[in-house]
């Protein structure tokens, strides 16, 4: 039914799956595409408990092998995950041995446990009720119960804990970081819906998985969603894919398909050169990485001195800027300093401001010892968004996408974290040592940054 040689059809497909994604926020991309890996692979990776599993590291050159593509408008070297997309909905490549695999494979927000419980996900009591049940999870006594960020221990096999609720683990995981040998569960319908809410459009998905792939079905020209079953073991799981033809994805790639091939714009992202960019001012430059906050006045859009909150605003920030509050704050962004990111801070609106050559990170920090947490989230929320709105509209204009961060002192409950992500606003609090610790996703974009974080326990040693 499509032509799997249509780099077109490929193209448009990016922004059909982007909007099925945008429809369904329960829908969990990376790890189907693990799961992916995981069922066209299964005689490659052995099943829980028949022994010696495959390494972590050969299991994520698995995902490379399936998603990598060869074509000359895609280039040569790229990974092309079928669900990764960029602002615009179109395909985006990730490097070979992305981080992300790992993470997908072992990890709170991963299909990989250490004491892999394959019974509870044949238990139909446990599927309909609380996933956070596991007779493995040791507390630390320390954190509390309501957090789950990687601090608990497996009474299994003593590592970090792997299991968040609500994700199902198709992998049995034994030992640490990239000594770790995987095994496979055999995955069920309950499983698996827990990762897919509503069924996935086939057709853009199947043009997403052959295009260019010499991996599958080398010698087959036209795919069709039994060819897609077959060679990904999913006959019994049919139901979690849509072969409709009037479901509106579908519908929208099968009448491209009976077009003729159209043109389409190479998919090449190079980053735009910071010094292409005008690059605003405003807030005070903060230069010295142990410079405790200043507070001076700076030269902002002339709306803001026309509010007729601001006196208000300004008195209520200069009490919450108390010496635990400044102490967060030269801490937080010590470390942005020392990666040589430009870093300002601003006495009426913003707490902290990072400055990456691709990205501007607005941060506001609350110290949840010093007033009720509550309204602490509530007003971060609010003044993240009217800050993005009016202080950082020249970054905006300049064309600098703004990512938002709420800083505490100590991690929120589980609730909240799960709220401001939800909200596109990455979490992070500083540990003992003063390190910067945080949400999962959050601490992968800071690494991405090339910001030091708190180590990841499932990785190191």
């Amino acid at each position: 039914m499509l032509d799997r040689n249509r780099y077109d059809l490929f193209v448009a497909a990016g922004p059909l799956l982007a909007h099925y994604q945008s429809r369904h926020p329960g829908f969990h991309a990376r790890e189907v595409a693990l799961a992916l890996v995981i069922q066209h692979y299964q005689a490659q990776i052995p099943v829980v408990g028949s022994g010696t599993g495959i390494d972590l590291d050969q299991l994520v050159l698995l995902c490379d092998q399936l998603y990598h593509k060869r074509h000359s408008q895609l280039g040569e070297k790229a990974i092309w995950p079928p669900f990764s997309h960029d602002a615009q909905g179109f395909p985006r490549s990730v490097p070979a041995q992305d981080p992300h695999w790992y993470k997908a494979s072992n990890g709170q927000q991963g299909l990989g446990c250490h004491a892999q419980a394959v019974h509870f996900w044949h238990n139909p009591t446990f599927l309909a009720e609380d996933r956070d049940l596991c007779p493995f999870r040791v507390y630390d006594g320390v954190t509390a119960l309501t957090l789950d960020q990687g601090r608990q221990q497996c009474g299994f096999d003593g590592n970090p804990c792997g299991w968040l609720p609500g994700l199902p683990k198709f992998l049995q995981v034994l030992g640490r970081n990239h000594q770790a040998q995987v095994l496979r569960a055999v995955a069920n319908l309950g499983m698996w819906q827990t990762l897919v809410p509503e069924p996935i459009p086939l057709f853009p998905l199947l043009i997403q998985l052959y295009f260019a792939q010499p991996e599958l079905s080398p010698t087959v020209q036209v795919l069709t969603p039994e060819l897609f079953f077959q060679e990904f073991h999913l006959e019994g799981l049919s139901i979690l894919f849509s072969t409709d033809p009037q479901q509106p994805e579908n519908r929208e790639l099968l009448r491209l398909a009976r077009l003729p091939a159209q043109p389409a714009p190479r998919l090449h992202h190079p980053q735009e050169p910071s010094s292409t960019r005008p690059r605003p001012t405003g807030g005070h430059l903060v230069l010295d990485p142990e410079e405790l906050p200043r507070y001076q006045r700076s030269g902002l859009p002339a709306g803001l001195s026309q509010d007729p909150l601001l006196a208000e605003r300004r008195r209520r920030r200069q009490l919450e800027r108390t010496k635990a509050h400044d102490l967060v704050l030269k801490n937080f962004r010590r470390w942005f300093r020392l990666a040589g990111k430009e870093v300002r801070e601003d006495p009426d609106t913003f707490d902290f401001l990072a400055i990456d050559d691709q990205l501007v990170l607005l941060a506001e920090i609350k110290c949840l010892g010093q007033q009720d947490t509550a309204e602490a989230i509530q007003e971060v929320v609010g003044q993240l968004a009217y800050y993005e709105y009016f202080a950082l509209a020249p970054w905006r204009q300049a064309g600098f996408p703004i990512v938002r961060a709420a800083v505490f002192d100590h991690p929120p409950l589980a609730d909240y974290l799960t709220f401001l992500a939800q909200l596109d606003i990455n979490c992070y609090w500083l540990d003992e040592q003063g390190r910067i610790d945080g949400s999962a996703p959050s601490l992968t974009l800071l690494e991405k940054l090339g910001i030091a974080v708190r180590l990841d326990p499932e990785l190191v040693s």
